[in-house]
């Protein structure tokens, strides 16, 4: 279901815009059920302003307390929402409510003032069929590909597949793209791929009961220190809100203090450094190091391959005294993970010492107990189509 803003179709003083009940009909033909938001009393007065042939295109609720907990049953039911938003109201309901809002400023040709909270924190879209195929491609997801629960409090979870097995050329072709708009500068990301992406992440967050744990939320930095506006932040910032977690100042909780050699341009290298290049350049945000003692803190990153980024948070973060981390990325590459064991000491938020101890390489299965799930071998195959 849809959720959309009064004003799409209305004037502020309610007169119906009819040329706009065009896109009724594009959420109606893709099945997408539609239903304008507002105060009961502004629904009294416009619900006989539709057209006939539009009441089945077009439901109308309230912001009472009774509608957000209906959402809610319907979301634990497995429900997906989003939410066309313009003023400040519609940003609170899905705050509220635990829906992503999406900010339609680049279509509003002047015509109605988008708010700040739904500009800071809205999905941008440039026409109304982002939303549908955001929704088809939280739809795609089903299962998360890869998931390790360690006795030590902490979790590594990956939503897909980045692997190319079945059909390489189409594989490599979407894994390209998503990888483009997660690491690339603005001027290479399409929206329309990065908005997929990051509706599909809020989605697994906030309909995930285990995600409902975290007190804080932040990215795993870039090599580069310089290179914070990154899609990962932004998609952070957008969770951390919707969620109502922390830090509500919205400052990063790793930090890179000095520029880190590329990680991949050799396997080997990192297998052979393992987590020590990251931890010659992080540390642990030192505005933050007393307020994430005893807290559940998750780290978003985009990908996954030999489990060395998730490892130096970990240890890092734990070391800062956090209750319980969590790694959540979109996508692993291989089957091994690798567990470490460091010795850190010293003061993580500015100067430490660290020392490899030892790790164990996790394969597909081990002691009988399997982490990769098969089921989602192909999902990244099914966004083709919507990409």
């Amino acid at each position: 279901m849809v959720f959309i803003s009064k004003l799409v179709f209305f004037t502020e003083d309610n007169k119906l815009i009819e040329e706009n009940l065009k896109f009724a009909d594009l959420f109606d033909d893709e099945d997408v059920l539609l239903a304008i938001v507002a105060r009961q009393g502004t629904i009294n007065i416009i619900k006989n302003k539709i057209p006939k042939e539009y009441e089945s295109k077009m439901k109308f609720v309230n912001r009472s307390a009774q509608t957000k907990n209906k959402i809610k049953e319907l979301k634990e039911k497995g429900a997906i929402f989003g939410f066309i938003g313009i003023v400040e109201d519609d940003a609170i309901f899905s705050f509220h409510c635990k829906i992503p809002i999406f900010n339609p400023e680049s279509m509003s040709n002047g015509r109605v003032v988008i708010s700040d909270k739904v500009k800071k924190y809205g999905l941008p879209i440039i026409e109304f069929q982002n939303v549908v195929d955001c929704l088809k491609a939280f739809e795609i997801h089903k299962e998360n590909y890869f998931q390790m629960f360690f006795d030590n409090n902490f979790s590594v979870i990956s939503l897909n597949n980045a692997n190319t097995y079945y059909r390489p050329e189409e594989e490599a072709r979407v894994k390209q793209i998503f990888e483009t708009n997660l690491k690339g500068d603005r001027s290479s990301r399409d929206q329309r791929i990065l908005l997929l992406l990051l509706f599909h992440l809020i989605n697994e967050v906030t309909t995930n009961p285990y995600f409902d744990r975290v007190d804080y939320w932040g990215t795993f930095p870039s090599s580069n220190p310089d290179n914070t506006v990154t899609s990962v932040s932004f998609l952070k910032e957008a969770l951390r809100v919707l969620i109502n977690g922390g830090p509500r100042t919205g400052p990063e909780i790793l930090i890179r203090h000095m520029p880190m050699r590329a990680k991949h341009s050799s396997g080997r290298l990192r297998l052979t450094y393992k987590s020590d290049k990251d931890f010659d350049t992080l540390i642990v945000n030192p505005k933050l190091i007393d307020k994430i003692k005893g807290k559940v803190i998750c780290i978003i990153d985009d990908y996954i391959t030999n489990g060395y980024s998730a490892e130096s948070a970990k240890h890092l973060l734990f070391a800062a005294g956090a209750k319980e981390v969590i790694f959540l990325s979109f996508g692993k590459f291989g089957k091994i993970y690798h567990s470490t064991n460091y010795e850190v000491k010293g003061d993580v938020s500015e100067s430490y010492s660290y020392q490899f101890v030892s790790e164990i390489p996790y394969g597909d299965t081990f002691n009988g107990k399997k982490y990769y799930n098969s089921e989602n071998d192909l999902e990244i195959l099914n966004f083709g189509d919507l990409i």
